[in-house]
């Protein structure tokens, strides 16, 4: 028997009679949007003074399947209040009426990630990793009060207007551990363009199947090409679990082999060679987007050494790639650096070569202010035109062996004093560690500065003085202090919201 398949429909529903004038306590405004199920209005928390949007169902009390729709619905709003997390939506309040249901939750402006890539090109890697690596920890936060999503997909983030995503509907989340029931027929519930191959062969899932569709909207968001497509429902799902998608330098040949290696670790068929936590995907994604953007044009596939994941390498060429860039980084430095003193190796060389006297005289060092360059030894004999302008016939060698350093300044040619070397810069001041330990967690600011949100971020390297820190939690009450970060020490600051 075929597994059913639950597969994403058009966004229409059968329109409804009129605008409430309110829902629960909540005074409705517009309505803002129409999916398959139901209707999202726009409305007001009169106690609160502040705009929600209200997601609401109709029910239909003479139909009996209308309970297991009520039922998965508020069972989403339980799901998502219990996730308190900065890309993740927030709800305020659930509840039903005689005629809805309805899910109150935190009002959004921007467009959900679908919308964002028919109307946009695709983003920079940098870019999409940044975006990407909040999801992932997103999606590691429900990951470990237990939640599997099943469902991640671009319509299911919703970007607000600076980018910054927030994951939605958690209607289908499954505890882990509670796989259903063995003696029912396995069901594909999902987006079969974005399902695990586990998931789209009825399997029992895990925390990595929500990491593969990661990484199937990571590779769409880069490319601007779904990793699986096809005709038809078969097709899409035959690729999904045999077929790898092509590889991102098909697509754009600018992107970094890095890159590649975490799209393709993502991807990978088998869950024991994928990243084993979202919290890995959301480390390596983490630590590209941090590496500083190449200036003007790069190399097609150049791998930057900074932007090497910080997870091992399945494949094994992270290795091969350092290898040669090191090769070529010590390539360039030995050429800028003949190309700058060539004169002076020319100089050398000449001086080495080998004369009919074949024992050297010690030569005096000579001082700065008559050496166009470091002294250097001569073999005795060798002609002090060849290099001093001594004169002729005399070895520079004994002509300085018993010369006081007055004398070898006074034979030596007149030429000017090289000037003196610009004082070298101050070094940076030193830095300390600013620990912090946030629960739930919050938006972390320094000196007026994002630094991301704690946790995951829970250590920050600080110039030395006096530093200005903000929390912030959604709709709570920002937390402010004054540190004071020594050198070579940790300062610890706590809150809790």
């Amino acid at each position: 028997m075929q597994p059913a398949l639950a597969v994403e429909r058009p966004d229409t529903a059968a329109p409804q009679p009129g605008i409430p004038a309110r829902i629960g306590r909540f005074v409705v405004g517009e309505e803002i949007g129409r999916g398959s199920n139901g209707v999202v209005y726009a409305a007001t928390d009169p106690v609160l003074g502040r705009d929600i949007a209200i997601k609401a169902i109709p029910l239909d009390p003479l139909n009996p399947a209308q309970r297991g729709v009520e039922a998965g619905f508020l069972q989403e709003a339980k799901m998502a209040a219990g996730l308190n997390h900065p890309s993740i939506v927030t709800v305020f309040d659930a509840g039903r009426t005689d005629s809805i249901a309805y899910i109150a939750m935190e009002r959004l402006h921007g467009s959900d990630l679908h919308h964002w890539l028919a109307a946009n090109r695709p983003m920079s890697p940098e870019g999409a990793a940044a975006l990407i690596a909040r999801v992932s920890d997103a999606v590691h936060f429900a990951h470990r009060r237990g939640l599997i999503h099943r469902d991640i997909k671009p319509s299911n983030i919703f970007l607000s207007r600076d980018l910054k995503p927030k994951v939605l509907d958690f209607g289908i989340a499954l505890a882990q551990g509670k796989q259903g029931n063995a003696d029912e027929p396995p069901k594909l519930i999902g987006t079969p363009n974005y399902m695990s191959p586990e998931q789209a062969l009825g399997r029992p899932l895990d925390a990595r199947s929500d990491v593969f569709s990661i990484g199937a909207i990571l590779y769409e968001v880069i490319t601007g090409h779904r990793a699986f497509d096809g005709a038809n429902v078969d097709e899409i799902l035959t690729k999904v679990v045999k077929v790898d998608p092509p590889p991102l330098a098909d697509w754009r040949p600018d992107i970094s082999p890095v890159m590649g290696e975490i799209v393709f670790r993502a991807l990978a068929k088998n869950p024991a060679n994928r990243y084993q936590t979202a919290a890995q995907l959301r480390n390596d994604l983490a630590a590209y987007a941090g590496r500083p953007a190449p200036p003007g044009t790069s190399p097609p596939g150049e791998a930057h050494p900074e932007a090497q994941p910080v997870s091992p390498d399945p494949a094994g060429r992270g290795p091969l790639i350092a290898t040669a860039c090191a090769i070529v980084g010590l390539s360039l430095t030995f050429a800028f650096w003949y190309w700058s003193h060539r004169g002076e190796v020319d100089a050398a060389a000449a001086a080495a070569t080998p004369s009919a006297t074949p024992s050297p005289a010690p030569a005096a060092p000579l001082p700065e202010a008559a050496a166009p360059g470091p002294a250097t030894a001569r073999p005795a004999g060798a002609n002090a035109s060849d290099a001093s302008g001594a004169g002729p016939g005399k070895s520079l060698g004994n002509h300085l062996a018993d010369a006081t350093p007055a004398a070898a300044a006074k034979h030596a040619p007149h030429k000017p004093a090289r000037p003196p070397a610009p004082p070298p810069p101050p070094p940076p001041p030193e830095a300390g560690t600013l620990s912090l330990a946030v629960v739930p967690w919050g938006q972390v600011y320094v000196d007026g500065n994002d630094m991301g949100v704690s946790p995951p971020l829970n250590r920050l390297n600080l110039p030395a003085g006096v530093h200005q820190v903000e929390v912030r939690n959604g709709a709570a009450p920002a937390f402010h202090a004054q540190v004071t970060v020594e050198p070579g020490r940790t300062f610890v600051l706590q809150h809790r919201f």
